[in-house]
Parts: C-alpha cells; structure tokens; sequence
C-alpha cells in the first residue's frame, strides 16, 4: 500500500465503529493476525485524565534504563503516526503502510473501528521490533475497551477518574469508574492515582479485592511540593527529588502514579533507578498537556476538556500570577462544554471563541453564550484569534491561553510545527 491508499483505508472508518459488547470483535482480528497481544509485556493503562502523562513518565524512564519500550496512545496530537511509538520514535511510514496491508487482508477487519485497526498495527510493530516493555493507554473506559485483551499485564494503572463520553459510560463516577476498572486482571497489582474522590478509589478497592489483586495508591504524606512555578515544579517523594517541565498539582500526582509503577516493575526484572528516572522525568514534556509554546509573550496550550481536566487548568492559571489572561476557547458537540466554559470564564479575563478547528467544534457563537455576561468576549477564525491575543498579551504584559479541546490543541500544534511529508488524520 501507498501512504495515500493506508491513510485512506484508516479514515475510511469510524472513529469508534459500532457499539460493542464484549471484546469479541477485536478477538477475532488479533486472532487472524497470530494474537501479537500474547507475545508482548504490557504496563496497561486506563482514566479519564493523565493517562498520556503517567504514560510518558514511565516510558521515558524505561527507555533511559536501556529498555526498548513500545507506547500507544490516543488520540493523537500532530499526526497519525504519533499515536505508534518505540522509545519515543514514529512508527517509521513504510512500516506502517506494510502493517496496514497485513491487517487490511483479515477478513474481519472490515467489522472493526479506527481504533480496533490502529490497535493491531502498533501490537505487529511492536512484536516485529522485539519490545521489552509496551505501555497501552485504553481509546475509552476500559472493561469493553480493545486493548482490554491483553490476558496478563505486568501492571494495571487508574488514573484520573472523572466525568467524560458519559453516554458511553454512564452518568456517575462510579458507573466510569467500574468501566475504567474493567482492565483490572486476577491477580495483578494496580497502581490508582492519590487524586480520586472517595466514590472512585472504593470502587477500584472492591474491584482489585474481588480479583485478588494488589492495590497501591501513593502516599501523599510522603510528598512534599518544593516549589511551583508554570514553566518548573519541584516535589520529593520518599526522599528523592523531581523536576517536571509539566506545570500544575495534576502532573505532581501523575508523576507519583509513575514512579509506583516503576517500582512494581522492578519486581518483574525492570531496574530502573531514582536516578534514572529523576533525570527522565525532567524532560518530559507531553504536547497540548499544560504546555507552554512560548514565554515572551506567555503562550500556554491545554487540551484539557472535561470537568476535571479544565478545574485543573483552571487552579494553575489562578496560581500562575500572570494578568490578564487572553483565552482562546473551542470546544466539542459531543462534550460538556457549558460547564467547562463556567469553570473557565473564573480564569479567563478576555475570551476569544473559535469554531473552525474541525467540523465537530461548537459553534462560536454558541460558545459566547455559554460565559454568560462576561463583558470581554469575541470570535474570530483560529489563525486570527491567535494573532490577536498575541499582541494583547505583549501590550498588557499578560499570558495567552488556548484552551477547550485536544483538537484545537492539535491544530494550533499542527500550523506551528506541521512536520514535512506527515499525513494529518
């Protein structure tokens, strides 16, 4: 297959494809393909919030402790083959478009969504390369989830359980939350992440008892926040000291989720240090996660778009010090944008309401309506939106903040460092 006949057989189907009810779908393509699933040493991965984060911690350390270490994530944030990775590296295009074809000639493929198909290829990969460790994020919930197959993860991990695809779901934390801890296997040891409410965190207690599985939660009286800043956060945990370039409380408690997994993968054979991942840690920087594009003048992206995700961004921007705020907002149908905007117009001084990033953003007008009478508020195209709250922000000495959905994040990403010859999905 050519790059333009595999990019054109992944859009020809759906996001998601067809409601499912069990796994049995994905069963019988990995099935046509010799299961690569059964082959492979999964850390898996499951939440609403900080899955990508807690993700690239642990990959970042493992690879600096000499592993060769595969990740798949969802969604992807500049282009398609981002979301396929080995130590950090692309799924390289000729090998994508060779797995693509392996996986084209199953017959049942034809049944399955973008996801189930992008699925397959990164497990061919990652058995083809012979990976030592693979960490699989979940697409949505976990229990009914593809990569919810994989019969014997080294680790389980829950992160940040809150309110999102509700109609997938369900409509209260525990309902997510039973989904989220679907992934958890008999006899496997889970590591929850210290920042669930009470509701979520007894849930997955009773879930990991029922399964006869460990379960470990990092111990905040064991941490102490050294300082914060937006560009730097400093923070120690069993008398080890870390930097992060990921600003915000939420990357704090990531960052702890990761470090007890890391732990727990040493008793499977994986050493890897303090050390180590002290100095992995430093340089991760995950795109369109609090990150900061530029600082004269201050341009922080975030594509934080449910409750959670946006009272996070939130706290940040009003701990940050920096006025006024200059937001850029877009946000998706198929979300809770009306609460996300009320949370937002608590941080956000002027508003700029964008819609053209992709054509399932909410209308900008729509979006005005939803910051109720906050008196500086406007749209405008993306590109024009951007230019404008550039120069407000070098006039008044304030911050920029694009903010609202991860496809916005990826296509303001995409028009400031659009890679050659990548296809954009």
């Amino acid at each position: 297959m050519t790059i333009s006949e595999t990019m054109d057989y992944i859009q020809s189907f759906q996001k998601s494809g067809k409601p499912v009810h069990d796994l049995s779908r994905i069963h019988a393509l990995l099935d046509a393909l010799d299961n690569p699933q059964d082959s492979l040493r999964v850390v898996h991965i499951a939440g609403t919030n900080g899955k990508g984060s807690v993700l690239a911690f642990c990959a970042a350390a493992a690879s600096a402790a000499g592993f060769r270490v595969g990740t798949l994530t969802s969604p992807f944030i500049r282009h398609y083959t981002d979301r396929i990775q080995i130590n950090g590296q692309d799924i390289p295009m000729e090998t994508l478009c060779t797995l693509c074809e392996q996986v084209q000639q199953c017959p049942v493929s034809g049944d399955c969504s973008q996801f189930e198909i992008t699925f397959a290829i990164a497990l061919l990969w990652f058995v083809q390369k012979e990976c030592d460790l693979v960490f699989l994020e979940t697409g949505i919930g976990g229990l009914l989830d593809a990569t919810n197959v994989v019969k014997h993860p080294l680790v389980c991990v829950i992160t940040s359980v809150s309110y999102d695809h509700m109609a997938i779901l369900g409509n209260t934390l525990t309902q997510i939350a039973a989904q989220k801890a679907g992934i958890i296997k008999p006899g496997c040891p889970v590591v929850l992440s210290p920042d669930n409410p009470l509701d979520v965190t007894c849930l997955v207690q009773e879930t990991a008892q029922r399964k006869h599985a460990a379960l470990i939660t990092p111990a905040m009286e064991d941490c102490r926040i050294v300082s914060e800043t937006l560009e730097e956060t400093i923070f120690q945990y069993h008398c080890f000291t870390y930097t992060l370039h990921m600003s915000g409380r939420h990357q704090v408690y990531n960052a702890l989720t990761a470090i007890e997994v890391i732990r727990l993968l040493g008793m499977h054979g994986y050493l890897i240090s303090a050390a180590v991942a002290q100095q992995a840690f430093e340089k991760v920087q995950v795109p369109a996660r609090t990150q900061v594009l530029q600082k004269e003048p201050l341009v922080l992206l975030d594509g934080g778009h449910n409750q959670s995700g946006v009272m996070a961004l939130t706290d940040l921007i009003q701990h940050a010090g920096r006025k006024p705020v200059h937001g850029i907002c877009g946000m998706m149908q198929n979300k809770d944008y009306q609460t996300a905007c009320g949370i937002l117009r608590q941080a956000l001084d002027t508003v700029i309401c964008v819609d053209d990033f992709t054509e399932h953003a909410v209308n900008a007008e729509t979006l005005v309506k939803c910051f109720e009478d906050h008196k500086q508020i406007q749209t405008a195209p993306l590109k024009e939106a951007y230019a404008t709250a550039l120069q407000q922000a070098k006039a008044d000495g304030g911050m920029v903040v694009v903010c609202g959905s991860l496809y916005l994040a990826s296509a303001v990403l995409q028009e400031e460092t659009a890679p050659e010859n990548q296809p954009v999905l």
